[in-house]
């Protein structure tokens, strides 16, 4: 699922443009951390959107270099809940401590139930795309067999 969070203006000669990334525990206790995007203009410290694409369960960091007191810039971490909402977990020894209590937990029930609606309504959409090619490709398919017969080159 896609996560939007909006960003306000800011002092682009203090403050560097803002990032999001889900972090993965799995492989470092530092975390791996795989980037979003921000779109806004930061030539100017204009506000905008951070985006990044991220499952129920995943830990997002997010934060902003502050380029005069570097202490301020930790990042503030979160997890996704099933609706896409972020539970703050705070920083990162909170978010690795999360990430040890569920590593080995199976995935909740409401983020599967999630999930299947998901996929279910994508391969309804797959089905539609699909019937309407069906349906634009029968006539393409007789003309064809149509000249194959009077060519005389249809078994059939």
């Amino acid at each position: 699922m896609e996560i939007r969070i909006e960003t306000t203006s800011y002092n682009e000669r203090r403050y560097g443009k803002p990032w999001i990334a889900i972090v993965d525990f799995t492989k470092s206790t530092k975390g791996e951390f795989a980037w979003g995007d921000w779109t806004g203009d930061h030539y100017n410290g204009g506000a905008g959107v951070l985006t990044i694409f991220a499952n129920p369960g995943d830990i997002i960091a997010q934060g902003q270099k502050d380029n005069r007191k570097p202490k301020n810039s930790a990042p503030e971490f979160s997890v996704v809940g099933v609706g896409g909402e972020l539970e703050h977990l705070g920083d990162k020894g909170a978010a690795y401590k999360h990430y040890l209590e569920h590593k080995n937990s199976t995935p909740e029930y409401g983020a599967l139930i999630a999930e299947k609606t998901c996929l279910m309504a994508r391969v309804n959409e797959i089905d539609v795309i699909l019937g309407a090619l069906k349906s634009d490709l029968v006539p393409t398919v007789a003309t064809a067999k149509k000249q194959l017969y009077q060519a005389g080159l249809d078994n059939n």
